[in-house]
């Protein structure tokens, strides 16, 4: 199987764009935005998380990993700023070919632009891009798993609107983000219970490394935390959590 495949939207943008003759334009497209997930990738491996697969879209990647809900936010938020890091260092790379004259003017200043909007557009807090993930990681290190995840979300919606307000016009690669982003919020909101349930049911199955020990009165479900050991009355997490999985 493949690790790199393109969307089907991508192959129709390369080849429209070929025939308007804005072929320079997309490859350098393609290219920095499979840089950018190399950038993701790299994290991946240092972090000994299985990649499933990487769609590239005409817009960016899509990673598929088997990665726990349960992951150190530390390390989501590093996996998550690597791809911005890899554009980052393409300023350098091009910056030099400019100076010695291997690519022309033209060629550096439309890399400069599209490179620069691609890292705006990914540090956009809206699912599934990365300045979601940032933000989402950077709540769970003190908020419970549920109250990042709503909040993310609200913000996620919050910023999609005003993304499609700014950007109501009938390009083509506008369409294809905006109903993307539409689709992936409508999903992760079809799939609401399922994922919470499914990070219950990791801290029930795995052995999670923790750095704290929190101590809670009584069992609520709302209240588990990334990283955290819950005792709920002097209770480990695993004795409640097998009798809700139990009683559903």
């Amino acid at each position: 199987m493949k690790l790199i495949k393109f969307d089907i939207t991508t192959y129709l943008y390369i080849i429209l764009s070929f025939l308007c003759g804005n072929y320079k334009k997309v490859l350098l497209i393609m290219f920095i935005i499979i840089f950018h997930e190399l950038g993701h990738l790299i994290l991946f491996k240092i972090f000994k998380v299985n990649v499933l697969s990487v769609k590239i879209y005409p817009f960016g990647g899509i990673i598929k990993n088997n990665k726990l809900l349960n992951f150190n936010p530390n390390k989501e938020l590093l996996i998550a700023l690597a791809g911005i890091l890899n554009q980052l260092i393409l300023y350098i790379v091009f910056f030099f070919l400019y100076n010695i004259n291997i690519i022309n003017t033209y060629t550096y200043y439309l890399f400069i632009n599209i490179n620069t909007s691609l890292i705006i557009f990914n540090l956009l807090p809206i699912y599934p891009l990365d300045g979601y993930i940032v933000i989402n990681s950077i709540l769970n290190k003190y908020l419970s798993f549920n109250k990042s995840y709503l909040f993310s979300i609200y913000v996620s919606i919050i910023s999609l609107i005003i993304f499609i307000i700014y950007n109501i016009n009938f390009k083509i690669n506008n369409i294809v983000m905006i109903s993307f982003m539409l689709y992936k919020l409508y999903d992760i909101f079809k799939n609401n219970k399922y994922i919470k349930n499914k990070f219950l049911l990791e801290r029930c199955i795995y052995e999670l490394p923790y750095n704290k020990i929190v101590y809670n009165k009584r069992f609520n479900k709302d209240l588990f935390m990334i990283n955290k050991l819950h005792y709920f009355n002097f209770i480990n997490e695993k004795k409640y959590l097998n009798n809700y999985f139990h009683k559903n």
